[in-house]
């Protein structure tokens, strides 16, 4: 059962987990430059870190080289054994984690309902979960459902996505159908508004 949190929490209690549901598309972050998109998901990631605040990183696991990185599936106890090896060269630095963040392989169903995450989220105090995304997919939209009816607050940036972004215009077309619906079980803010709040002197 997932427990009830106030949305009373602090700076130090809030989780930012980058889900990543397409694969990495090298070709066309170097050839077309940054997406306003993948620019925000970048600023977000590294005024994140500068501020000392944990970042959970997940993916499909068709994206990772499994001699680069640990499931937490395979994980024995869900704790630091989970954490990236070599992960700074780890397909583009931009888009994925540093050594010694999390990354999490998953289907990419509610991340409140898999053991081995809710743990680990367990193990964190129960923070304020802050999600950003590419597709704003399946993963992300059973987890804010979760949340809403759980009554953990959870909140959705909806103008960053991580590095990488295949199709464009197919991404932005399935975004815009997801955060009207979204919106109806998270907190929708822009990257400029949750910065101010979470990472501001």
């Amino acid at each position: 059962m997932i427990k009830h949190r106030s949305e009373s929490v602090g700076p130090a209690r809030a989780l930012l987990v980058c889900i990543a549901e397409e694969r990495f598309s090298r070709d066309a972050a170097h050839s077309r430059g940054l997406h306003e998109l993948e620019a925000n998901g970048a600023m977000l990631l590294e005024e994140w870190e500068k501020a000392e605040l944990p970042v959970i990183f997940v993916e499909r696991p068709l994206a990772a080289r499994p001699e680069r990185s640990f499931s937490m599936s395979d994980a024995s106890n869900g704790e630091a054994a989970v954490r990236a090896i070599g992960a700074a060269d780890f397909s583009d630095p931009r888009r994925r984690p540093r050594p010694g963040d999390f990354v999490f392989q998953s289907d990419l169903q509610s991340l409140l309902r898999h053991r081995r995450f809710y743990r680990l989220f367990e193990d964190l105090g129960g923070p304020l979960l802050i999600l950003f995304g590419d597709e704003l997919g399946a993963g992300v939209m059973e987890t804010a459902i979760d949340g809403f009816l759980s009554g953990h607050p959870i909140i959705i940036v909806k103008d960053a996505a991580p590095l990488g972004l295949g199709n464009i215009d197919a991404t932005l077309s399935v975004r815009s159908t997801a955060l009207p619906l979204l919106s109806c079980f998270a907190r929708l803010m822009k990257t400029d508004e949750l910065l101010s709040e979470w990472t501001a002197p």
